[in-house]
């Protein structure tokens, strides 16, 4: 079956209230009625299912005029589509606004956000309607010859397995179809400062699967709605010192989180490297020649470049992404205490890392007796991996005393040599 699926920008959502989202919190540029027919027309081709989503609700007169809801009825009769999907909250879904998308070739679904089947829940996550509300929009557009596709959202904070149960259970009964979406916010929103906040994690999918393998014939979907940490603009402040507090930031562990859990590497190689003052580090003197050397290296698109830092293992997939690109670790401030933790800190991460994310060979491009190092070292012994420094402790021993030695021709040298793949 042919199916296409269409982003419609118009207009906020009416509430735009609810903790795990951001869309609600985004107001796209108004459209006059021929600027959205124009679009559709672009867009349109013969399909067997059609679905516009638009972060809102589509039955929304504010957000989607009726005469272009009547409008894209009009188009897929003319194409002859027969299925399609869009979504709305229970309080847009009336008989008037149903009246505007009544068609005899083409039967439209209705997709409505359930999340939760319990009234104290969806208060507490800001859902801005209750049950009964969801259960009143069922029989209308039942009543009405329109399809209902309930979504139910998995790991809800403040539910557990009988809440899930419970809103399967009421999604089931009243709907063509359910889908179970893995809970993970919006960067705008008040839930991703739950996972800041350490009072709520993302289920990984491993927790995903277990939480709903007894819901076998329902439709699942994971990672759909998983996104990269986000922090707004505003709230985007530059980290800077190097003390304990620094090291163990929450913004730093919600993203060593995501990067085990959630992050998949590509290749199969991995080549630690040290951080650089500069930011993004592909800017700075030492990351420019490592880039440099490695083109000489066979294969070396193979190789997976990953950063040790203070902030952690950074992916360098992620290096410009905040607040890998905007926080500076003074390293002439750091104290004995600061030290000797750097390394429990750097040895725990790089561990979580390893256990989550296999490689054929491990490499590393970093002086022996830096702490980035050293808890590198600790966490593939303990993990029995062989780790290979292409720095020669022969090449270090001669230009230690240097103030960049990694960037010496005789250390970049061994980089060429010893990285073998």
């Amino acid at each position: 079956m042919s199916e296409k699926t269409l982003y419609l920008k118009s207009g906020q959502c009416s509430w735009g209230k609810c903790i795990f989202c951001g869309w609600g919190c985004r107001r796209e540029p108004e459209q006059t009625l021929e600027q959205l027919k124009a679009w559709l027309d672009q867009k349109l081709e013969p399909v067997d299912s059609l679905k516009i989503f638009n972060s809102g609700s589509f039955l929304d007169d504010k957000q989607v005029p009726v005469e272009f809801r009547k409008y894209v009825i009009q188009r897929c009769e003319e194409y002859g589509i027969p299925q399609l999907t869009v979504e709305c909250r229970p309080d847009h879904i009336t008989q008037k606004t149903l009246d505007s998308m009544k068609s005899d070739k083409v039967h439209v679904t209705i997709a409505i956000g359930l999340e939760c089947a319990d009234d104290k829940i969806l208060k507490k996550i800001n859902k801005g309607f209750t049950v009964d509300n969801y259960l009143t929009a069922s029989k209308l557009l039942k009543k009405n010859g329109f399809g209902l596709r309930s979504y139910v959202l998995v790991n809800v904070p403040f539910s557990n397995v009988t809440t899930l149960k419970k809103s399967v259970k009421v999604a089931r009964e009243n709907s063509e179809s359910v889908v179970l979406l893995n809970w993970f916010p919006h960067g705008y929103s008040a839930a991703f400062n739950m996972w800041i906040d350490g009072k709520w994690k993302p289920f990984d999918r491993e927790q995903f699967e277990k939480a709903t393998e007894k819901f076998g014939e329902i439709e699942k979907d994971f990672d759909n709605f998983i996104f990269k940490p986000f922090w707004p603009p505003e709230e985007r402040r530059w980290i800077n010192g190097a003390g304990l507090e620094q090291l163990k930031h929450p913004y730093y562990e919600v993203w060593q989180d995501f990067i085990c859990r959630f992050f998949k590497p590509k290749f199969p190689y991995v080549l630690f490297v040290p951080c650089a003052f500069r930011k993004p580090y592909f800017v700075s003197r030492l990351h420019k020649s490592i880039s440099r050397t490695l083109r000489e290296v066979p294969h070396s698109r193979e190789l997976h470049l990953v950063v040790l830092s203070s902030p952690g293992v950074i992916p360098y997939e992620y290096t410009n992404f905040y607040p890998f690109n905007k926080y500076d670790w003074p390293e002439w401030e750091e104290t004995p205490e600061v030290k000797k933790e750097y390394v429990k800190v750097m040895e725990k991460r790089v561990e979580n890392y390893l256990k989550h994310h296999k490689y054929k060979k491990y490499f590393c491009y970093m002086k022996p007796d830096s702490e980035s190092y050293i808890g590198l070292k600790k966490a593939c012994n303990k993990l029995k991996i062989e780790l290979i420094n292409c720095l020669t402790e022969e090449t270090y021993d001669k230009i230690k005393g240097e103030k960049n030695p990694l960037t010496f021709p005789s250390a970049l040298e061994d980089l060429k040599n010893n990285l073998k793949l």
